[in-house]
């Protein structure tokens, strides 16, 4: 199992990243390997749907929150904050016509938070990323963002992704972080890694989008008049 939960979860993945790229480099001749493809994501420009891009900036209101750590989904701060945005924004506007969007950033160790519960418990993901389910106190084999928390104190609820989604917040997945996992788990499953990567992209949350990175997926929201939100 590797524990990204820490501060340096992003150093470290991209370290393990390059270490395996500058292995394959060294030992590549004309066939690329499978961790040379990570770095450039091998789609076609008309396989990526872009449509996230009108649906926000048609929007009087929009934030990016980015999410490179899971984090506690006992206290899902990047939930609460997403929540908090959007009901600012009904207590200013109150009744006057507005239009409020969130877009979560999904991208390097945070990347199961964007798929659904099959996934997890098939992948281990709790394991994985050494994720402990709030209910349960073990390792989540549910996507946990998903579902709702134990109450933290009497009359307070805490969100969850799915409420977020229902106020038709938008998630953007990082095809490079997901493509990295899919060759972590296949590598340890004797599997094939365009396969898991395959497994992986069908089962995403509702409303959320495929990306080349994180890296993209920030600035592309950014630049369709996204504030630019990190927790």
């Amino acid at each position: 199992m590797t524990d990204y939960s820490g501060r340096a979860s992003r150093r470290e993945f991209v370290t393990d990243v390059v270490r395996i790229a500058t292995a394959g480099a060294l030992s590549a001749t004309v066939i690329p390997t499978r961790a040379q493809a990570l770095v450039e994501p091998m789609k076609d420009a008309a396989d990526w749907d872009l449509s996230w891009v009108d649906l926000i900036a048609k929007a009087s209101d929009r934030a990016v929150f980015d999410w490179p750590i899971p984090g506690d989904p006992g206290d899902p701060q990047i939930l609460y904050f997403a929540e908090r945005y959007l009901d600012n924004c009904a207590t200013i506007y109150g009744s006057r016509s507005y239009d409020a969007r969130v877009v979560f950033n999904i991208r390097t160790v945070a990347i199961g938070a964007a798929l659904n519960d099959s996934a997890w418990e098939r992948y281990s993901l709790g394991a994985e990323y050494n994720v402990k389910d709030p209910t349960t106190g073990k390792l989540a084999v549910r996507n946990p963002f998903w579902h709702r928390a134990p109450d933290p104190a009497p009359g307070v609820k805490l969100p969850t992704l799915e409420d977020l989604l229902q106020r038709r917040a938008i998630v953007l997945v990082c095809d490079f972080a997901l493509g990295h996992l899919a060759t972590r788990l296949a590598n340890k499953a004797g599997r094939n890694a365009d396969d898991v990567h395959r497994d992986l992209k069908a089962a995403f949350v509702p409303s959320a989008y495929s990306v080349p990175s994180g890296i993209f997926g920030l600035a592309r929201a950014q630049n369709a008049g996204c504030a630019y939100m990190r927790i």
